[in-house]
């Protein structure tokens, strides 16, 4: 399975960030091309990564286990 160069640095960052705009910020892009990096990852591997709170985001189960093979 492939992915585009940067989905998986986007996906790390969300985590770590815990909020979507301020990973976007820190990795110097806008915040619609990571949310939108990270929904087609979400779509390509057919789980959901993240909860979507109003004050940021949240891993899944599926997510947190995803997040230690995505740091490899």
């Amino acid at each position: 399975m492939g992915f585009r160069a940067g989905q998986l640095r986007y996906f790390v960052a969300g985590a770590e960030d815990g909020q979507i705009t301020r990973a976007a910020r820190r990795l110097h892009i806008a915040q619609p091309a990571l949310s939108q990096a990270v929904s087609q990852l979400e779509a390509e591997l057919g789980i959901i990564l993240f909860e979507r709170h109003a004050r940021g985001v949240s891993l899944t189960h599926a997510g947190e286990q995803f997040l230690e093979k995505a740091r490899v």
